[in-house]
């Protein structure tokens, strides 16, 4: 998003390129056995995200639940 983003939008943009992403994500992935189709029970499809700005140093490790669109606490606080 823009520097003049507020939170909503902020977040707006970020809950919609997570749909967009579990929406393309392939019918078959990880290490599971071949010729079953799907994905091998426990794959997982988001192994880990990080958050940081254009300029920065350094970033921030994101809770995987939080931006899941799978997962119950998507676009939440999971406390």
């Amino acid at each position: 998003g823009r520097g003049s983003f507020g939170a909503d939008k902020l977040m707006d943009n970020m809950r919609e390129l997570m749909n967009e992403i579990q929406s393309v994500k392939p019918e078959s992935f990880g290490k599971g056995k071949k010729g079953k189709g799907g994905s091998a029970k426990g794959t997982k499809y988001y192994l880990k995200a990080h958050l940081s700005t254009t300029q920065s140093k350094g970033s921030v490790l994101v809770d995987l639940r939080t931006i899941d669109p799978t997962n119950s606490f998507f676009m939440s606080d999971p406390q």
